[in-house]
């Protein structure tokens, strides 16, 4: 997991993992090499049962990212067969961090935009500072989303705020995306970072095993149809596991539960 994609990956001892986005030359907007490697990390991250959450950030004061790297189009997506094959390992990454058991959190401030909008949308938790500012203009440039990218944004934003983004492509702050529910919450430029180390420490506090399932089965939920008999049972496995004897036992105790994910 090495800078020269871009992206950087870092991981404490309180199991929280960090990747920042560094390319601030280019605003950290996101390359072809960048999708493919972030299914690669959060492939690998999912794998790793000792880590409780991930967060996402930019990183060099550049902004979460200005999307996708423009100076790339006419070699990587100038084309039919380009922009589908492009769309294609975008939609894998997307999906890595869908299926990624761990919750994922955006950390957001300066620009977020088109491309790194939808990264952001992609995520389980977006926390934005009150600098940050948000736009999907495709309309600007005569490109289009693909139906996974506009999927994750209807499923988490609904059809009129989706078809103002898209349809207007304005620039708009982190009061009015709040607003229209793509952020939990907003907090000054210098709380920020300060917010999203507790807020990552509070997921990573749970209990694994609840976080997960929980991510599970929201995104199944979201998919729609009918829920399978072993689906519904799986709701309830974790009141087979040792983390919620101890949740309970502690709770009995007036102490602090020590959750070990099992």
């Amino acid at each position: 997991m090495s800078q020269e994609t871009g992206l950087v990956v870092d991981i404490n001892d309180g199991g929280i993992a960090t990747i920042t986005i560094s390319q601030p030359e280019r605003k950290n907007a996101l390359t072809k090499p960048m999708w493919g490697e972030l299914a690669r990390i959060a492939d690998d991250l999912g794998g790793d049962s000792n880590l409780r959450c991930i967060v996402i950030r930019g990183g060099s004061g550049a902004g979460f990212g200005a999307g996708a790297d423009v100076h790339e189009f006419v070699r990587e997506r100038d084309g039919f067969e380009k922009a589908r094959d492009y769309g294609m390992l975008h939609a894998e990454a997307l999906q890595a961090l869908r299926v990624c058991q761990h919750p994922v959190i955006a950390a957001i401030d300066g620009p977020c935009i088109g491309a790194s909008f939808v990264l952001a949308a992609a995520c389980d938790l977006r926390i934005a500072a009150d600098n940050a500012k948000f736009a999907v203009p495709p309309m600007k440039l005569g490109a289009t989303l693909g139906y996974p990218e506009l999927q994750i944004m209807l499923d988490l934003l609904g059809e009129a705020a989706l078809f103002e983004i898209l349809l207007e492509g304005q620039v708009f702050d982190a009061a009015r995306a709040h607003e229209i529910g793509f952020i939990a919450r907003h907090v000054s430029l210098d709380e920020f970072d300060a917010e999203v180390t507790a807020t990552a420490a509070r997921i990573a506090g749970g209990a694994p095993i609840t976080q997960r399932l929980h991510k599970k089965m929201i995104n199944r939920l979201k998919e729609g149809g009918a829920i399978g008999a072993k689906e519904f049972d799986e709701g309830y496995r974790a009141f087979d596991s040792a983390d919620f004897k101890e949740g309970y036992t502690a709770f009995l105790e007036k102490r602090k539960a020590v959750f070990e994910g099992r």
